[in-house]
């Protein structure tokens, strides 16, 4: 087994592609469905709500709706 997941950098990047594949994923998605982004991200703000602490994972939560609100759809970025 790899000691990278140990590696506090590794899981940094991974998280950070993670997060950015969902954002994009949920982005693209609501080109054609955009009922999806709104509940997932009303979803993920209950969620958040619900949590009575602030910790990590709830900024990282609240950091992943920023993302997914803001982000374009490809068909959005590309409209002229």
């Amino acid at each position: 087994m790899s000691d990278s997941h140990e590696n506090p950098d590794v899981l940094l990047r991974t998280a950070q592609a993670l997060e950015a594949a969902i954002a994009f994923s949920i982005a693209s998605i609501s080109v054609n469905l955009p009922d999806v982004k709104t509940e997932v991200v009303e979803s993920l703000r209950r969620n958040t709500a619900n949590s009575d602490k602030q910790d990590p994972t709830k900024d990282a939560i609240e950091h992943l709706v920023t993302l997914i609100e803001t982000a374009a759809g490809p068909s959005e970025k590309h409209r002229v």
